[in-house]
C-alpha cells in the first residue's frame, strides 16, 4: 500500500528568491530576509533595474566587493516628474469626465 508523503512545512524557493538570495548574500540578515521572501524578491529584481535604468542608484565594484551609491538629486527629479505626470493624468481624466463621454 503506498503512503502519502507529507508535505513540509517550508515551501520551496523559487527562482526570484534564490536569486535575491546570492545577490543579497553580503547585507544583514534582516535585508537578506526580506529580500528573499516572496514578494520581496519580485519587487527586488523590478525596482533595483529601474532605480539602475533611472539613474537614481549606481552600482560599482571595487575589489570585487558592490558599492551601491544614491544620487539624491537624481531621486528628487525623478519624484518631481512623477508629480507633475501624476497631476496632468488627473487633470486629463477630471476634463475627460467633465465633457460627458463615456
Amino acid at each position: 500500500m503506498a503512503t502519502k508523503k507529507k508535505k513540509t512545512s517550508k515551501s520551496k524557493s523559487s527562482m526570484t528568491q534564490q536569486i535575491a538570495g546570492i545577490a543579497t548574500m553580503g547585507l544583514p540578515a534582516p535585508v537578506q530576509k526580506v529580500a528573499s521572501s516572496k514578494w520581496g524578491s519580485k519587487l527586488l529584481l523590478l525596482l533595483v533595474p529601474l532605480l539602475v535604468a533611472s539613474g537614481i542608484i549606481s552600482i560599482s565594484f571595487s575589489g570585487g566587493l558592490p558599492t551601491v551609491n544614491v544620487n539624491q538629486e537624481r531621486a528628487a527629479a525623478v519624484g518631481r516628474d512623477l508629480r507633475n505626470e501624476a497631476v496632468k493624468a488627473a487633470e486629463r481624466v477630471r476634463d475627460y469626465n467633465e465633457s460627458g463621454y463615456r
